[in-house]
């Protein structure tokens, strides 16, 4: 039974698709999957986001700045969460009891 499992995990494991090497975790693959002369742009008038951060400095503030008060109105804490959850029980809670008192 071990040896028929571990025969078809090889045949799986020989099967499986692999997935191409696009060269995304290298310095510089980016240019490398664009047209020669989009690559020479990029390089001419980019350069790094360090240097692209230099020359635009409040630019890059304010990218930061929208990016950072995205995250945090998008992300709640688990306090928060929680806190909602239990109103939201006890708002039900209370319109249940509402109704019932009403229809007796």
């Amino acid at each position: 039974m071990i040896l028929r499992a571990l025969f078809w995990i090889a045949v799986v494991g020989v099967l499986m698709p692999h997935q191409p090497d696009l060269g995304l975790g290298r310095p510089g693959a980016v240019t490398s999957l664009l047209p020669a002369p989009a690559a020479a742009w990029v390089d001419q008038n980019v350069g790094t986001p360090r240097a692209a951060c230099d020359a635009h400095a409040e630019g890059c503030a304010t990218a930061l700045g929208m990016i950072d008060t995205l995250q945090s109105a998008a992300v709640a804490s688990l306090a928060e969460v929680k806190a909602e959850i239990e109103a939201s029980k006890h708002a039900r809670q209370t319109q249940r009891f509402a109704y019932n008192d009403w229809n007796d």
